[in-house]
């Protein structure tokens, strides 16, 4: 974990975000966007806490290392009532390259297209992705 995020023991980090699958019933009232995020395994507990850090977003399935045509991805299924944490999450992002010699990137999916990304974030700013996701992703 990186330790913008605290990631040293005994910091409080919960116990259920180091499974390596996690499922949440999602915001209350179940409302919001839902899309899929893929990306580096080696950041998938980062990113779920960075998701649902300030609660308008969670986590409501994700798997910490799944196979996608023969790579290891990380998935994280969301639901979002809003996306203040995206920016935060391009700033994270930003912080692991300058200290880590390792590119890696973010993909959208919008269901019911899991197949193929929607958008690569890193060709994106974080607004740009808020309104793509409000604009073409189902509603609970």
């Amino acid at each position: 974990m990186s330790p913008l995020l605290g990631g040293r023991e005994g910091t409080g980090f919960d116990a259920k975000h180091t499974a390596s699958a996690h499922t949440t019933v999602g915001p209350p009232g179940g409302e919001g966007w839902r899309f899929s995020l893929k990306g580096s395994p080696r950041h998938y507990d980062d990113v779920l806490l960075i998701v649902e850090a300030d609660g308008e977003a969670t986590v409501y399935f994700g798997e910490a290392l799944t196979y996608e045509r023969g790579a290891g991805v990380a998935l994280w299924r969301v639901r979002a009532q809003g996306f203040g944490w995206l920016p935060r999450l391009y700033d994270w992002w930003a912080e692991q390259e300058r200290i880590e010699p390792i590119r890696f990137t973010f993909h959208l999916y919008i269901p019911p297209e899991l197949k193929y990304a929607a958008l690569d974030l890193r060709d994106h700013p974080p607004d740009a992705v808020a309104r793509y996701i409000q604009d073409h992703a189902p509603q609970d």
